[in-house]
């Protein structure tokens, strides 16, 4: 049975890759880009995207696989980096059965604090979109504590 991925007439992260003025990216490879989505499940919650579209992990090339989880690593670094967080959630969901919402593969980084309540990135209906004001002030704060990237697979 094939994996059932949403369906949405145009891709929103293509459209963002295309023209970055809806996310506040933290950094762009040539391969990959990691920005804060609107809707954030604790501060400084980072999406990771391949630029080729690939609805699912299944459709990925191994070296864009790679690619994306370095490039997982080293935000996730600086996402510790800059906000202290007492733990980091990173997920991501194929199919519509598994929680997937936008037909484009992306990996989550949340970072979880004191006193959150566990489990609480999986009630997404719980949470506010921010403002683009406030998600580039998040996004500049994480990509100035960004190691440098070791080779050209991100």
């Amino acid at each position: 049975m094939p994996i059932d991925v949403p369906q949405q007439e145009r891709c929103p992260f293509c459209n963002f890759i295309a023209e970055p003025t809806r996310f506040a990216t933290v950094e762009e490879t040539p391969r990959t880009v990691a920005f804060l989505p609107p809707r954030q499940h604790g501060k400084g919650h980072v999406l990771v995207i391949p630029k080729r579209h690939a609805r699912t992990l299944l459709e990925l090339e191994r070296d864009e696989a790679l690619a994306i989880m370095q490039h997982v690593h080293r935000v996730a670094h600086a996402i510790a980096k800059a906000f202290d967080p007492a733990g980091l959630n990173v997920f991501q969901n194929n199919g519509v059965t598994a929680g997937q919402t936008v037909p484009h593969y992306h990996v989550h980084i949340v970072p979880s604090y004191p006193g959150d309540p566990i489990g609480r990135i999986f009630r997404a209906e719980e949470f506010e979109r921010q403002p683009p004001e406030a998600l580039a002030e998040t996004a500049a704060a994480i990509a100035a504590h960004l190691e440098p990237a070791e080779d050209d697979l991100a």
